[in-house]
């Protein structure tokens, strides 16, 4: 007896010859977080440390058949930190993994 696995492959994969496989999708999710910093650095690191700590603040929930897991990949690509107070946004700011200020496109466009 195939498993539902296999049989949600098979769906998917009508093709003639089409075999199961398991695919690892890396892909970036956007997750707000509200804390309270000096700075945003330091907003940075608390977003971190709430996302990052003992226990993963996201859960990610398989919702299709062929989706066999999800998992958190605790890779960083790029921050934007708004201030709560600034409706504009005149005060958003894009970082670096690394914190560092990313430059605006503009400038790299220019460059």
């Amino acid at each position: 007896m195939m498993s539902d696995v296999t049989q949600t492959s098979i769906r998917l994969g009508a093709a003639q010859g089409a075999k199961p496989h398991f695919v690892h999708v890396y892909t970036v999710i956007r997750i707000k977080v509200a804390v309270d910093a000096a700075g945003h650095r330091a907003a940075m690191e608390a977003a971190d440390a709430v996302l990052f700590g003992d226990r993963h603040a996201v859960r990610l929930n398989p919702a299709h058949p062929a989706v066999i897991d999800a998992d958190f990949v605790e890779e960083v690509t790029e921050y934007l930190v708004d201030e709560a107070a600034d409706p504009t946004f005149a005060l958003s700011r894009s970082y670096g993994p690394d914190y560092a200020p990313r430059r605006a496109c503009d400038e790299r466009r220019a460059a």
